[in-house]
């Protein structure tokens, strides 16, 4: 079994409330859904803050895209009409394979790689 560390946590006592419901509805420990919902926390927080890691360095390497081309690329895709709202372009990508590879080779097609 792995070693563990305890620390206390101060929270609302509604959170410890839900927290001993499910734990009761799941046949869990309390320990055991902090633990878990933790480890969720860091692994999701850590792949984010790893992509924004990856941006930054990509935009320090110059390899952006630029807002015009970004613009130009997006009214090729969207057909405006009276009445059009953020909604209304619900499922735009849908389908379509893009990556910030694909968006650098149509705003710099004279570019490898």
């Amino acid at each position: 079994m792995a070693s563990t560390e305890a620390f206390t946590v101060r929270t609302e006592p509604d959170v410890v409330h839900q927290l001993d419901q499910m734990a009761s509805s799941l046949d869990r420990s309390r320990n055991y859904l902090v633990n878990q919902a933790l480890k969720e926390y860091l692994q999701h927080h850590a792949w984010q803050i790893e992509k924004t890691n990856q941006g930054i360095a990509a935009a320090d390497r110059g390899e952006v895209v630029e807002h015009d081309d970004v613009m130009r690329e997006m009214e090729t895709i969207v057909q405006h009409s009276p009445g059009d709202d953020f909604f209304d372009c619900a499922g735009i990508w849908e389908d379509r394979e893009i990556d910030q590879a694909s968006i650098r080779a149509k705003a710099w097609p004279d570019r490898q790689g």
